[in-house]
């Protein structure tokens, strides 16, 4: 998970900034979720898709919340294979 920022936060400055994104992030993730579970209940269809857009959010910024996210997919695979075929993979078995 985030390989990418690895070499930058190893300095002192870098940790601190990475540190800080990190943190603003988890903060977005929880307050969208917050604001997605009253928007469930109006007629427009807003809440999930932001309730969706923070848990990727949060996942991509919490360690904690990538390993439940990760965890309730494993043990859903028709989910997780809906979120495959969104990311763009194809199913494993329309390969063989």
């Amino acid at each position: 998970m985030n390989e990418a920022m690895n070499e930058f936060s190893r300095t002192r400055v870098g940790g601190v900034i990475f540190l800080v994104l990190r943190a603003i992030g988890v903060a977005l993730g929880l307050f969208l979720m917050a604001v997605s579970i009253p928007l469930f209940f109006l007629p427009i269809p807003l809440g999930i898709p932001l309730f969706i857009f923070a848990a990727v959010l949060l996942a991509a910024s919490s360690r904690t919340a990538h390993n439940l996210i990760t965890g309730f997919l494993k043990r859903h695979p028709r989910v997780w294979a809906r979120v495959k075929r969104i990311f763009g993979e194809k199913d494993e078995e329309a390969k063989g």
